[in-house]
């Protein structure tokens, strides 16, 4: 199993394998990529895209794929899936990003959710495939990570919804057809809390036996600006990450904003011992692993 940090700022905390920055979030801002960071590309959720261009923001029946639109649960603007221009310049962008960083995870790169996008184009494009609207949507998808693979060189990681039943009707996501191109799936298992780990666990058995390709979760720690109390605590943290690696997955990434809250993550996790000692009778090697890991911290956060 594999340990990764999930970060905002070009900062490498120590103790993990490797790391994935952020260079392009859902609200649009863009950073350099770096050498030894993996990059992480937010490709349809892009507030500057949307909010810059008049009739890209994807649209549906229940209204746009914007901040604020509580349909769904989106938050950010959303460029529509089919909008040629921010197709091609992110294919460009992709491509310059592979170039300089060990490899490419992607965000977003799907329908911003149900009913999406039913703009005069994607109308257009819908009825001239001659498909149901949900096969529709999974060529739509599935030919544009086809020309992603064809631009990156080096690694591919499709980064997923926490949904195995629906991702396909919500997104246009075929986990089968899109583990033709992905190295990797990451599934995103973000919360503000894992009080109920048995759900985390779950989930990860269901992507497990799903997903034909390795499986990572993230796990959220500390976003930019959060306030401690309303952040997961670490004994959430340490139980969730032995639970779902019980689960088989192939590794877990940590997100916070940037190094130093990495850093204080794994002081309070050290500091766990009582915890640290039960987590043990989860049993397994996986489980083992996720301990080991922390215990490998002890020597960082002296």
């Amino acid at each position: 199993m594999k340990f990764g940090t999930y970060v905002f700022e070009p900062e490498k905390a120590e103790g993990f394998d490797f790391h994935l920055l952020r260079i392009k979030t859902e609200v649009g801002k863009r950073i350099p990529p770096q050498p030894d960071m993996h990059s992480n590309i937010a490709v349809f959720a892009d507030n500057v895209a949307a909010r810059g261009n008049t009739g890209w923001t994807s649209q549906s029946p229940l209204g746009p794929a914007r901040m604020g639109n509580n349909n769904y649960n989106i938050y950010w603007d959303t460029v529509c899936a089919t909008q040629p221009e921010h197709r091609a310049e992110q294919l460009n962008y992709i491509e310059d990003i592979d170039k300089h960083s060990p490899g490419v995870w992607l965000n977003s790169f799907y329908f911003a959710d149900h009913g999406h996008c039913t703009c005069s184009r994607c109308q257009e494009l819908w009825k001239k495939s001659g498909l149901s609207w949900v096969e529709w949507h999974k060529k739509e998808i599935t030919d544009y990570i086809s020309q992603v693979r064809d631009r990156v060189k080096k690694e591919l990681i499709l980064c997923i919804q926490p949904d195995p039943v629906s991702s396909l009707e919500r997104y246009g996501v075929d986990f089968d057809e899109l583990a033709k191109y992905a190295d990797a799936f990451n599934v995103v298992m973000f919360s503000k809390n894992y009080a109920t780990p048995w759900y985390w666990e779950m989930l990860s058995r269901n992507f497990k036996k799903l997903l034909k390709k390795p499986m990572y979760i993230s796990l959220y720690v500390f976003g930019p600006g959060d306030d401690p109390k309303d952040v997961p605590t670490p004994s959430e943290l340490l139980t969730v990450s032995v639970r779902c690696a019980r689960a088989g997955i192939d590794g877990i990434l940590y997100l916070t904003g940037d190094a130093g809250q990495i850093g204080d993550f794994q002081k309070e996790a050290v500091g766990k011992v009582e915890l640290r000692e039960r987590l043990k009778s989860y049993g397994g090697q996986p489980v083992q692993e996720v301990l080991d890991l922390v215990k490998g911290w002890e020597k960082i956060v002296q």
